[in-house]
């Protein structure tokens, strides 16, 4: 079960360097989007029965929006349709496809009350995985925590603190998971610390009795920073550069490491593998002009880390 945002995602792909407070040429593209709604995707293309607890807006776009999760194997008849527009979210990329700035229009998910998620209730305590964004509002994620917070019992609760500002809905929180992965400007957040080194965002988690069963920090392209609540670090770099398909648009390959990190767990694999697979997955993604790579399937997954990670 994942809760969380579904948007319309505009993108601006600069064709040569971005040249701020100027009009750049380049491409725009429209897709799919949202952090829950991506993470979903990418578990449905895993193989993973999947169902998705979302706003969508009454207009044509937002209906369009919803046909399209159906298309790709995502359960929404528990969203939410609501009057007015769809959440959209707008962002600039430069030539690498690297974020260079993005406004998030995300109002419509103040609609998933604890109200809501009540009515849900019967599916959510079924569910296997409860993957949840920082998109909902504060109530309803401390509600969820209440719960379902116990990284020892069945539904795991999982978390994408999707940006600095809306980690900040998890403060408190995040022991409660068991299993979440920030980067590192979300996870000082979360541990109140202004430090972005791993071990010291860990070491402030831990100390505040904030760690959750199983952290992946995301460090970019210095790959992931793994760290269990038992203590427990690993480190996992990157593949060499000549084994990666080349990066076109970074938008959306969090989402797919995360949801690869899920189907890892799910199949029980250990630690490293459960890191390179995320890894995989984040590099495909990146490699793909949407926000989820449409190739994405298991076996892809399992090619392609053996590929990448065989050195």
């Amino acid at each position: 079960m994942v809760i969380g945002g579904a948007n319309v995602d505009i993108q601006g792909f600069s064709s040569g360097d971005f040249v701020r407070a100027d009009s750049n040429p380049g491409r725009i593209v429209r897709s799919s989007g949202g952090v829950g709604r991506n993470i979903a995707e990418n578990l449905a293309r895993l193989g993973m029965a999947v169902s998705l607890l979302s706003v969508f807006g009454s207009s044509a776009e937002g209906l369009a929006l919803m046909e399209a999760c159906k298309d790709a194997g995502i359960d929404v008849s528990h969203s939410l349709i609501v009057p007015g527009p769809t959440p959209t979210y707008l962002a600039l990329m430069d030539k690498a496809g690297s974020l260079v700035a993005a406004v998030a229009d995300m109002e419509a998910m103040n609609r998933l009350t604890v109200y809501e998620l009540g009515k849900c209730i019967g599916l959510l305590d079924d569910a296997s995985y409860i993957v949840v964004d920082t998109n909902i509002p504060k109530a309803s994620l401390e509600w969820l925590v209440g719960r379902y917070g116990s990284p020892t019992s069945k539904p795991c609760l999982v978390l994408d603190p999707v940006s600095a500002t809306k980690a900040r809905n998890a403060v408190g929180l995040l022991g409660a998971f068991t299993l979440a992965k920030p980067n590192r400007s979300e996870c000082a957040i979360l541990a109140g610390i202004e430090s972005e080194n791993p071990q010291d965002l860990c070491k402030a988690l831990r100390d505040k009795g904030q760690s959750p069963k199983e952290l992946y920090l995301s460090l970019g392209e210095q790959g992931l920073y793994c760290c269990l609540e038992n203590g427990q670090t690993l480190s996992v770099e990157l593949p060499p550069p000549d084994r990666c398909p080349k990066p076109i648009n970074r938008s959306g390959a969090g989402d797919a490491a995360l949801a690869a990190l899920i189907w890892a767990t799910d199949q029980g694999f250990p630690l490293r593998d459960k890191a390179q697979y995320s890894l995989t997955a984040s590099i495909l993604t990146a490699a793909s002009e949407d926000s989820v790579c449409k190739d994405l399937s298991e076996a892809l997954l399992l090619q392609e880390k053996n590929r990448m990670f065989d050195f």
